[in-house]
C-alpha cells in the first residue's frame, strides 16, 4: 500500500475527521481512506452498475470465502424461482 500526505487541511475539516475517526474507532488514516472510498462510490452510484457500486465501497478486500464464491457461481446457473405466494 502506498502512503499519501495531505497538506493545507482546514482546521475545521481536520477536527471533523478526528471526531469521525474517534466515533468509528479508527485511526485518522483509516478514517480518511474510508471517507475517500465512500466519496468515489457516490460518484459511481449515479452511473455504474450495482455490483460496481458495491465493489467501490468494499474495495479489494474480499469478504466471501472460496466456498461461498463457488456456491454463488453454482446458483447463477439455476433457473429463476417464481415470486412467493402470500395467499
Amino acid at each position: 500500500m502506498g502512503d499519501m500526505l495531505i497538506r493545507g487541511i482546514n482546521p475545521e475539516l481536520k477536527r471533523r475527521l478526528e471526531e469521525s475517526a474517534r466515533l468509528n474507532r479508527r485511526s485518522l488514516s483509516e478514517e480518511a481512506v474510508v471517507l475517500i472510498q465512500k466519496g468515489f462510490a457516490t460518484q459511481i452510484a449515479s452511473t455504474g452498475k450495482a455490483g460496481d457500486r458495491l465493489y467501490s465501497l468494499v474495495g479489494d478486500d474480499s469478504f466471501f470465502t472460496e466456498d461461498e464464491i463457488q456456491e454463488i457461481a453454482k446458483s447463477r446457473s439455476e433457473p429463476d424461482r417464481g415470486p412467493p405466494d402470500f395467499r
